[in-house]
Formats: C-alpha cells, sequence, structure tokens
C-alpha cells in the first residue's frame, strides 16, 4: 500500500529559497513565511539559514551557507553546498517570489488541517473520549488557520487613511446616530453609540442587580430586529432564558408567563404573548444551556454558529459559572484565558461580545456600595482585558427607603471614547424581567431635619 503524501509544492518551495538567495531584501516581502511552512526538512533549514544570515547583513551565497550548516549542525541535513548552488542557479529572478509563498503557505495551512482531521479520528478512537471535546479541539486549532494571506506586520497607511475616509463619509452622508448595535435603552445608547464590532464588553455586579435580566433583554431585543445572536447560559436552562425573554419582549408579568391563570388579566397578556411567540419564532436567536461551559468549548460553537449565519451580537451569562478547572490555584490564569479568548472571538467574528460577570463581597462591606474594577473577581485579568467594564448597581438593595427606589444605575468604569463615572439610570421592573429608560429626572432626595431639631437633639435648643 503506497504511503499518502501530504499536500506539498517542492517546485514552489525552491523557487522561494532561490528566489531569497539571489534577492536577500525580498525577504521582507514574505516575512509571514517560517520555515514550519516548508514540507521538506532541507528547505527549512535552507529558510532558516537565510533569515539568520540576512538579519546579521551578511551575503547568502552557497559559501556563507555552507559554512551556516556546518556550524548549526545541518550540513548532512541540507545535502552540502551543490544543492543549494543548484537552488541559486535554477531559479532566474526573486521578481515572483510572493506568488510561490502564498503557494507554500497554502500547502501548509493544507497539511496541518489533514493533521488535525487525524488527530481528532485518533482521539475520537480512545477509550473514554468525549465527543463534545475532541470537535472542540479540532475546532479550535482548525480556527488558527489564517484566512488571509497573512496577518500583522507593518503596512502603508494610504490605504487605512483611505478606508477611514470612506468610512466617515459613509457616516456624515447616512448621519447615523449609533456607531455599532443599539441598545434597549435609550440613554446607554448616547453613552456607548451602540455595541461595536470586534468589542468586549464586561458588565459586572453583585447577585440581584440585574446582569441577567440585563443580558436576555440586550438579546431578545437585536435578535427581533433580525440580527443574529447567541446566547450561552452557563447559569439557566434555555426554556429559563425563553421564558424571561418572552416577558421582558412582551412586557409581561413573568409570573404570569411561567403560569398563565384565566382572569381579567389573560384578555390582555394572552394577545400580547402570542404576539411575541410569532415574532421571536422568526428571530435569529441561538441558545447554548450547557452548564460549566469551557472557554474552548464556547469559541468552537459560536464559531461554528457564524459559518452558518453571521453572528451580530454574543451574550454570555456568565463568566464565573464557566468551567475554569478544579485547582483553585489555577481559576485566575484560567478566567483570563477564558476572557482573551472571548476577545479573540469578538475580533475573529468581528461583533460585540457581552459577558456578565460576578463581583466579589469588597463592595458591599464598605459604606459606598457602589462598585469599582477592583471589585471584579480576578479584577487584574479581567480589567486588562475587556474593552469595555459597565457596572449595575441598586441602592435599593442595600437601603430599602432610598429615594433611589427601582432605580438601576448602570456605572462606566472603563472604555474608550465614552463618559466614565457618570450613571446611565433605568427603571426597575424585575418583575416583567426588564428595565426600561428612566423619563425625566432621578427622585429628589428627603429634605433635611430642620435645623433646630438638630440643635435640639444636640442639646443646644429648647
Amino acid at each position: 500500500m503506497n504511503e499518502v503524501l501530504l499536500p506539498h509544492s517542492i517546485d514552489a518551495e525552491q523557487a522561494v529559497l532561490g528566489g531569497l538567495m539571489l534577492s536577500p531584501e525580498a525577504l521582507a516581502k514574505v516575512d509571514w513565511l517560517s520555515e514550519a511552512d516548508f514540507y521538506r526538512p532541507s528547505h527549512a533549514a535552507i529558510f532558516r539559514a537565510i533569515s539568520d544570515l540576512t538579519s546579521r547583513g551578511e551575503p547568502c551565497d552557497p559559501v556563507t551557507m555552507g559554512e551556516w550548516f556546518e556550524a548549526n549542525g545541518a550540513a548532512d541535513q541540507v545535502g552540502g553546498a551543490s544543492y543549494v548552488l543548484q537552488l541559486a542557479n535554477a531559479t532566474p529572478s526573486a521578481a515572483n517570489i510572493t506568488a510561490y509563498a502564498e503557494i507554500v503557505l497554502e500547502k501548509s495551512r493544507l497539511r496541518i488541517a489533514a493533521e488535525v482531521c487525524a488527530a481528532a479520528s485518533a482521539a475520537a478512537s480512545r477509550p473514554g473520549a468525549e465527543a463534545a471535546q475532541v470537535v472542540a479541539e479540532a475546532m479550535h486549532r482548525l480556527s488558527q488557520l489564517q484566512t488571509a494571506k497573512y496577518r500583522g506586520g507593518l503596512v502603508e497607511s494610504r490605504p487605512i487613511l483611505q478606508r477611514v475616509y470612506q468610512e466617515l463619509l459613509r457616516r456624515y452622508e447616512a448621519k447615523p446616530s449609533l456607531l455599532g448595535l443599539p441598545t434597549p435603552w435609550r440613554d446607554l445608547n448616547e453613552l456607548l453609540k451602540g455595541l461595536r464590532d470586534s468589542v468586549l464588553y464586561v458588565v459586572g455586579a453583585r447577585p440581584s442587580m440585574g446582569k441577567t435580566v440585563f443580558g436576555l433583554q440586550l438579546a431578545a431585543f437585536t435578535a427581533l430586529r433580525g440580527e443574529s445572536v447567541a446566547v450561552f447560559s452557563a447559569e439557566m436552562t434555555a426554556d429559563e432564558c425563553m421564558t424571561r425573554m418572552l416577558a421582558a419582549a412582551g412586557d409581561i408579568p413573568h409570573a404570569w408567563v411561567e403560569q398563565p391563570v384565566d382572569g381579567q388579566d389573560s384578555e390582555l397578556y394572552w394577545p400580547r404573548l402570542s404576539d411575541i411567540v410569532g415574532k421571536l419564532h422568526q428571530a435569529p436567536l441561538l441558545i447554548d444551556e450547557t452548564p460549566a461551559i469551557r472557554i474552548d468549548q464556547l469559541m468552537a460553537r459560536a464559531r461554528k454558529a457564524h459559518l452558518q449565519r453571521r453572528l451580530r451580537l454574543i451574550v454570555v451569562d456568565h463568566l464565573h459559572d464557566m468551567d475554569h478547572g478544579k485547582k483553585p490555584e489555577a481559576i485566575r490564569h484560567e478566567i483570563g484565558r477564558a476572557v482573551q479568548g472571548l476577545k479573540t472571538l469578538a475580533k475573529e467574528l468581528q461583533c460585540p461580545v457581552v459577558v456578565l460577570a460576578q463581583l466579589n463581597r469588597g463592595s458591599a462591606n464598605r459604606s459606598e456600595k457602589r462598585p469599582t474594577l477592583t471589585d471584579l473577581r480576578e479584577a487584574g485579568d479581567i480589567e486588562q482585558k475587556a474593552d469595555v467594564v459597565l457596572f449595575l448597581h441598586r441602592e435599593d438593595y442595600y437601603t430599602p427607603d432610598t429615594h433611589l427606589r427601582d432605580i438601576v444605575e448602570v456605572i462606566p468604569a472603563k472604555g474608550r471614547n465614552i463618559r466614565l463615572g457618570a450613571p446611565v439610570n433605568l427603571v426597575k421592573r424585575f418583575d416583567r424581567m426588564r428595565m426600561d429608560d428612566l423619563d425625566g429626572s432621578l427622585p429628589e432626595p428627603p429634605p433635611s431635619k430642620p435645623a433646630k431639631y438638630a440643635r435640639g437633639f444636640n442639646g443646644a435648643g429648647s
């Protein structure tokens, strides 16, 4: 039985190496190529020698390269100076080196894809193998294959300037009020200018502040606008998520949605429920209810969904309910890896990612209860990697008789091009699993006691 050869092009590899020996300065045109992209080990060694000699300003002729091979113990691997001389003589010029290098890179990608599939086949055959884990690992490796010719590197500013200018003209002519996806809340839209593509938003809060209400209302609102949304709920089931979204989008009491009853209210709520069920049935909304989902699984599933239909928003509820391993000493590292994965996903899929996060008890033990960045669990990694951090705060949770009763403050704590500190105030309507815009001003605090009562209390008056 003949051995199956992996994809490769010896001619293209020889043309690249010969061109580089003729014109070492051409290495700058193909700096996205690496020695690992060459099929033959001898070609990888020659490419490494050319790269090393060029970086030191030395010529890449058969003599200097022969000395390099001897000094690095690669003479036997390459086959001597005769082969190097043959490569140089067989290549007329370096004019088409970029085209040949693209062939080498494409064959390298194909080999990696074949190796990933073979590794997945072997992993699936092992006793106790889990299909979800095998698929997640394979998709994660395949997703790392660059689809463009290369990424990164220094590029001319002119095309960037032209692209930015054209986008500015488009915005001016269209006069959009937002630069990204709208949220359900007027003042938050004004603050953020919409949820922007490739941006990771972290929404942090203590328990019962409304994180899940915020995330699911946002998801339903976006899906009902016809934008494809993926919700990853590590905390609640898909049925629970849908029940909450029906209540929020239909403006129906959540208790009634869970248990519809006969009565006067039914005449009002049944038509609303039927209407919103029909609309959500047509909405491009995906829900994953996997408990303790791993970041690799989440990324693989989001990529798969994105291939079927471009995702416009990803909501994760929530970061600290994901699987970060069982070793306490490794949890901080794993949370950082998860946040980095979500940020990578936002940039790769070019959509906003909103992840809900738990806060530690620090704010609850202070006189000033409003959270700060240090209150995020594993704050360093989250604060460093998040593009925008918002906090949800309810004063009536700590002080029931406060004048800010039923007010949810959305506090911007980090973000470029947004106003930090001043909160956006929303009205809490948790009985319907939603928050609404605050119309008008905040309630005024109660008047302080008259001065004479204060003096009498201190013993200075009658």
